[in-house]
């Protein structure tokens, strides 16, 4: 299989399929990842991607490398395991949408992508991915110049840096309007999640015109703020791109922190 390769900085790189199984058997702390999706209650799904930017997967999924793979039958975040160690994913996802009990849901066959005006539809988490290479890097150029080189998701630190300086803004000038708030690092940037009640239930109308107005300030991607991109990497899994497990940071540590931090790199 040809695999596409991307410029990253330090030592970050694909984690292999037998890297990925060992994590997920041995390494990943599902307990922490269930207490995180403990908030709010309801029905959750989550998402599979195999191997659409490392393209490393299974050779017998290869019909599902590309396409999110859905799982919604498992009640806790520790029902994922057989199908992470089966699959050994490059990414996990969870859907920020809250449904109707579960079971009732899917008895419904709920289209999950279109949920909004469904009577099973309950709210959905507000939340705002940074990305670095949607930068305008001095060195490498804008996003375009980056896609014309097929690097579209290759990043330096110049942009890391950049990244973590604009989620610390966001984050404070967030703060000031919704609490609670977390902070993950994504494994190549970070994502500020919004854990406020009344954020829950803005209308996609509402949302739009919040992602429109922090995309003129930070590189976010107004796909995620204004809810048309529901699914958000799951914190505590691995991002299999870059070898690196997807943590909450602390506010205070934000500014110093490193995508080498011991925390981020899966123990061997």
């Amino acid at each position: 299989m040809v695999r596409p390769t991307y410029e990253l900085p330090g030592n970050l790189r694909p984690a292999s399929l037998a890297e990925r199984r060992r994590f997920y058997a041995d390494k990943m702390d599902y307990r922490a990842a269930a207490t995180w999706m403990a908030r709010p209650t309801g029905g959750r799904v989550y998402a599979l991607i195999l191997g659409r930017h490392s393209g490393i997967y299974p050779p017998r999924f290869r019909h599902l490398k590309n396409v999110p793979l859905t799982i919604d039958d498992a009640e806790d975040v520790r029902e994922l395991r057989p199908y992470l160690l089966r699959y050994r994913p490059e990414g996990v996802y969870y859907d920020r949408n809250v449904y109707a009990p579960l079971e009732a849901t899917r008895r419904a066959q709920l289209d999950y992508a279109h949920a909004w005006r469904s009577r099973f539809f309950r709210g959905q988490e507000l939340a705002f991915d940074l990305d670095p290479e949607n930068l305008d890097c001095p060195i490498h150029g804008d996003i375009a110049a980056k896609m014309a080189r097929h690097q579209g998701l290759s990043f330096c630190d110049w942009e890391f840096e950049e990244i973590r300086r604009q989620a610390a803004g966001l984050y404070d000038e967030l703060e000031r309007r919704w609490v609670p708030l977390r902070v993950v690092y994504s494994g190549r940037g970070f994502h500020i999640h919004v854990f406020d009640d009344a954020a829950f239930q803005l209308t996609r109308k509402q949302r739009v015109t919040i992602a429109r107005e922090f995309a003129r300030r930070y590189a976010i991607d107004e796909w995620v703020t204004s809810g048309e991109m529901r699914l958000i990497r799951l914190p505590y899994s691995l991002h299999g791109m870059v070898s690196r497990v997807v943590i909450p940071v602390a506010r205070g540590k934000l500014e110093s922190f490193r995508y080498d931090d011991p925390k981020a790199i899966p123990r061997p």
